[in-house]
């Protein structure tokens, strides 16, 4: 009796997450992109640029590839934010992509923002089969390596636009000794997937170059008091601080306690994580850390001028009216990488939706096909990692953003030609 009941409630929760996920029969006509990231607080600032990215392309491709048409509405952008700290969070980005994957519709998922929300997620979208690009993520461990093999069950679904932080930590290492022609330096991470990692990079580099780690620290953002934590490397006399971590991790609020002790004038520089936006940008790196930002340095994990920019920035201006920041062109790219896979998956002619999923996945990580992007040609070798080994370094400019302060393009490295 018991065992009838539960089938009856089992077959009753079967249908209504069908009716819920968009379930549908016969040949896919009208197909969904979904695009997960935070969506509150800080790290809505690194956000933003990128789904106007993405819908930018999707309204230059006329809403269609291979024959279908393609939309991403508003309920299939996914917040993976705490409302209570405004912060990423990986089990948020996991739920989400669990409702994602339940949508037969979705053909892929644009996204994360953060690596240990990736770390969260592949394992979902792996063992379904959707295609997952993500403009972001630069954690090497979810590509390469045992800890990358632990998070897949099924062959490869998951591609990113950026290079990895053993590329993007050495870049700002070797800025800082080379061109700064600082020698010493306070290394401070957040103690996170993306954070840490990043700084491990750093500091590897930075000493290997002949550089001087005076103390390497690591601060949950759930800290309160950087100020006691800030005093204490100042008695160090570093000449320069490394931040591993995202504005919502630490970011301004440490360089905020670091001229606050005396810190001040020493190049403050971080990763991609604080490259979010102008002065002009609701809580961005920039924004909270106001004129205290004047020594600041950042990179991001691509290229920072690329042949079709001045297009790309005409566009995104004309459609937006506002300049395009962050990772906005790599937004665009993941949109075009997932709207030619589509193209080249429709050829095949599926018969369902789960088909088209599948077909959608085998082009997307094709290691023989060349995408041509916003940002450049990129290749995917077989982690789903680019070809495009670039890190961009950029300075503060206190012009910028009529006068509210701006990141400024100084020079990229590619790791590809050395």
């Amino acid at each position: 009796m018991k065992f009838a009941k539960l089938a009856v409630i089992g077959a009753a929760l079967t249908l209504a997450v069908g009716a819920c996920g968009g379930a549908t029969s016969g040949a896919p006509t009208a197909i969904k992109i979904a695009i997960e990231l935070p969506l509150q607080g800080s790290e809505k600032a690194a956000s933003d640029p990128i789904i106007k990215g993405i819908r930018l392309a999707l309204k230059q491709a006329g809403g269609a590839a291979g024959g279908y048409t393609i939309t991403i509405p508003d309920s299939a952008i996914f917040d993976d934010a705490l409302a209570s700290s405004g912060a990423h969070d990986p089990q948020t980005g996991a739920n989400n992509m669990t409702k994602i994957v339940s949508d037969e519709t979705y053909m892929a998922v644009i996204g994360p923002l953060n690596s240990s929300v990736a770390k969260a997620q592949i394992p979902i979208s792996n063992a379904s089969g959707l295609t997952q690009c993500s403009p972001a993520n630069t954690n090497p461990d979810l590509t390469k390596g045992d800890p990358a093999k632990a998070i897949r069950t099924k062959p490869n679904n998951y591609v990113r636009v950026v290079t990895t932080d053993d590329i993007q930590g050495p870049a700002a290492a070797l800025y800082i000794y080379s061109t700064l022609g600082k020698k010493s330096v306070y290394i401070i991470d957040d103690t996170e997937t993306f954070g840490k990692g990043v700084a491990d990079a750093f500091e590897k580099a930075f000493t290997g170059a002949g550089g001087k780690v005076v103390k390497h620290d690591g601060a949950p953002k759930t800290t309160q008091d950087y100020v006691s934590i800030m005093t204490a490397a100042k008695a160090l006399n570093p000449e320069s601080i490394y931040f591993g971590g995202v504005t919502a991790t630490g970011g301004a609020r440490i360089l905020l306690a670091a001229a606050q002790v005396g810190l001040g004038d020493v190049p403050f520089v971080g990763p991609d994580g604080i490259n979010d936006g102008s002065g002009a940008t609701k809580d961005s790196y920039l924004n909270l850390a106001g004129a205290k930002a004047a020594n600041s340095f950042s990179t991001l994990a691509g290229p920072g001028t690329f042949d079709g920019k001045a297009k790309f920035d005409a566009d995104y201006k004309t459609e937006y009216g506002i300049d395009a920041t962050g990772y906005a062109g790599q937004g665009f790219a993941c949109a075009q990488i997932i709207l030619d896979a589509i193209g080249r998956a429709g050829a095949a002619k599926p018969g369902s939706y789960a088909a088209l999923k599948e077909e959608v996945r085998k082009a997307t990580i094709d290691t023989s096909h060349t995408y041509k992007t916003i940002v450049g040609d990129v290749t995917f070798d077989a982690n789903g990692d680019t070809s495009q080994l670039i890190v961009s370094i950029y300075s503060f400019d206190p012009a910028g953003a009529d006068a509210k302060g701006d990141w400024k393009f100084d020079t990229q490295v590619d790791a590809a030609k050395k």
